[in-house]
């Protein structure tokens, strides 16, 4: 009863977050040729144009004057300057947006002259990074471990389809081996895509990503009670499934950053557990917030308004969830 009357919360909390699309990091490419310096600047569809950042290189703005090109899913800047006037290595990177800051990662991917490539991660709460004068195994598997973490915490779709899969299992051993089973499919699929072996196109992916949710608010609603349908019984032959799409879902962000040539192994496998890590610690904060409000609930609530309470607030809340998924199915189907 407990466990129900917290996922309500949960889900109210979720569901006002996500009616918003889960934001895509501004992507900064830097390439190096023999004369000059190449720059692209990626800012997604979230972010007003008003509020575009102007970005520094050792306190110098180099895209202020550049005009913003509109495409679908955001803004693009691509301009050039001559290697003489910028020095990369050991420089400083700062991202100022004007009006506030809209809470996001900047990815930076740094191919220089030698084929050699850098990625660097700028997290929401920070403005600036310090290119490294040269690239290493720990680096890689510092920022690509972030990278996944970050994915894994914007990606609303695959924290929604997390909380269903506690609502069905519980915080029990079932849920242990249910996430087990996800968290295997995933990996083996992003590998498999990162590499290459599998290629899919990936608005039919995403698409099918939201269905999962669908299909699992649609399992909660009508098979809550008598919990004898396949997914209550056998819930990690539904997530490993899932499991499989949401991993090539990971690969296609993965795909946006690039990997490495020197380091791509390393890159693919810290990405990878970045995911992972980032998941489990949802896990553990949503088992906390539920001890915290399980206590207070029995301080507050009678045994009959805390059931009243979990049969109409967690209907509410997934059919919430349910609709927000469906939109997203049909408008990455567009």
């Amino acid at each position: 009863m407990k466990k129900h009357l917290i996922l309500y919360f949960l889900f109210t909390f979720q569901v006002t977050f996500s009616f918003a699309h889960e934001s895509r990091p501004l992507y900064l490419k830097i390439t190096e040729t023999t004369q000059n310096i190449a720059f692209e600047l990626n800012l997604p569809n979230t972010v007003n144009e008003r509020n575009a950042p102007v970005v520094f290189l050792d306190n110098i703005a180099i895209n202020d004057q550049q005009k913003w090109r509109v495409l679908t899913a955001g803004y693009r800047q691509k301009w050039q300057q001559a290697k003489t006037e910028l020095n990369l290595k050991g420089a400083t990177i700062k991202i100022d947006y004007p009006l506030f800051n809209p809470v996001l990662s900047t990815i930076i991917a740094i191919t220089y002259l030698d084929k050699s490539e850098q990625i660097l991660v700028i997290p929401p709460n920070e403005k600036e990074t310090i290119i490294p004068k040269e690239a290493n195994s720990l680096e890689v598997r510092k920022q690509y471990s972030i990278l996944g973490m970050e994915h894994i915490w914007a990606g609303i779709d695959h924290l929604l389809f997390l909380i269903c899969l506690v609502i069905i299992t519980g915080f029990s051993r079932k849920l242990f081996i249910t996430i087990t089973g996800f968290t295997i499919a995933h990996s083996i699929t992003l590998i498999l895509s990162a590499l290459k072996i599998i290629q899919l196109p990936i608005p039919p992916i995403e698409a099918t990503i939201a269905l999962s949710i669908v299909f699992l608010c649609y399992e909660i609603i009508h098979h809550h009670t008598t919990k004898q349908s396949l997914t209550y019984r056998h819930p990690i032959l539904v997530a490993s499934s899932f499991g499989l799409l949401h991993g090539l879902g990971f690969a296609a962000v993965l795909g946006e950053i690039g990997l490495p040539r020197n380091h791509a192994t390393e890159a693919l496998l810290f990405f990878n557990v970045g995911v992972e890590i980032g998941q489990v610690i949802f896990i553990i904060a949503l088992f906390l917030v539920a001890m915290i409000i399980g206590k207070i609930s029995r301080k507050l609530l009678t045994a009959s308004t805390k059931k009243q309470l979990l049969s109409i607030g967690l209907k509410v809340a997934i059919y919430c969830v349910g609709i927000l998924a469906a939109y997203w199915m049909f408008d990455r189907i567009g």
